[in-house]
């Protein structure tokens, strides 16, 4: 059985599709333990040198609520808008979510959901609002909400925003509505579904313990955003790595539950009872 597998995959990388071929494997696969952590995405944690860096380029604070040691580095190798697949994607997360972070974005690229680029924010100095006008994807920044007080789910490596030109945030009615970026408001009409735009992907997102869409808020409206709950964000931020990742798959497994049970995925995503 060995032999033939590797002779596919032999065949396989002389045609160029070495990628795509790995991940459909995999999604054949039984879910057993093992299977379901499988990822192609490289994850490590924040070298001493990249935290000076974030520091320097405004996307890591002294009193924020995570510091590098919680963060972590998810590579991973998507389709670009080009057709091709692209290696240099790369999302800084909170150490307990990288692994279903890392699934999410192979899941991308086995779906041949296109993203622009993915870069850490410090490429940006911190500014959200140049990320988003790059059409970057991006995760951790430690910042406050958008026109507000509040620390985003940004500060927390828990939440990340897709394709911002494809799915822009929105603020503000009629004559006075603000749209961001710029490049945005030629997707405004969501029912008009077209490449990178993050209504096709919302369950992968969900799927993996990202559990609410900006999207579904009413103003502002954040297309590009997924998240963590702010409560579940501020105790994983507490606890140490292992505990928080337990408390994360623990929630994200009672999503799944009821999903299966034939509940709408809005319904599934709100707090349960304990």
């Amino acid at each position: 059985m060995y032999r033939i597998f590797s002779g596919m995959l032999l065949n396989l990388f002389k045609r160029g599709s070495i990628i795509f071929a790995v991940l459909a494997l995999l999604s054949q696969m039984p879910m057993t333990a093992n299977a379901a952590e499988a990822s192609l995405a490289e994850i490590s944690s924040i070298s001493s040198t990249f935290c000076e860096d974030m520091k320097n380029h405004k996307t890591l604070t002294s009193h924020g609520p995570v510091g590098c040691e919680r963060l972590a580095s998810v590579k991973f190798s998507y389709l670009g808008f080009d057709g091709r697949v692209h290696d240099d994607g790369e999302m800084i997360v909170l150490d307990a979510v990288a692994a279903r972070v890392g699934r999410i974005f192979d899941r991308l690229l086995q779906l041949r959901f296109p993203l622009a680029k993915a870069r850490p924010i410090n490429r940006y100095d911190g500014d959200d609002d140049a990320s988003m006008a790059d059409n970057n994807t991006s995760s951790f920044n430690d910042r406050v909400v958008a026109g507000g007080t509040s620390l985003s789910m940004h500060a927390y490596g828990l939440a990340i925003d897709l394709n911002p030109v494809q799915n822009p945030f929105l603020e503000g009615i009629g004559a006075t509505r603000r749209v961001s970026p710029d490049g945005g408001k030629t997707y405004l009409n969501r029912a008009d579904i077209r490449p990178g735009m993050a209504e096709q992907v919302i369950d992968v997102f969900a799927d993996n313990g990202f559990l609410i869409w900006g999207g579904d808020w009413h103003n502002p409206i954040d297309y590009q955003h997924f998240q963590l709950g702010r409560e579940m964000a501020e105790q994983m931020a507490r606890l140490s790595s292992s505990a928080a990742r337990e408390v994360f798959e623990k929630r994200t497994e009672q999503y799944r539950q009821c999903r299966q049970s034939g509940k709408s995925r809005t319904a599934c995503s709100s707090t349960p009872r304990t």
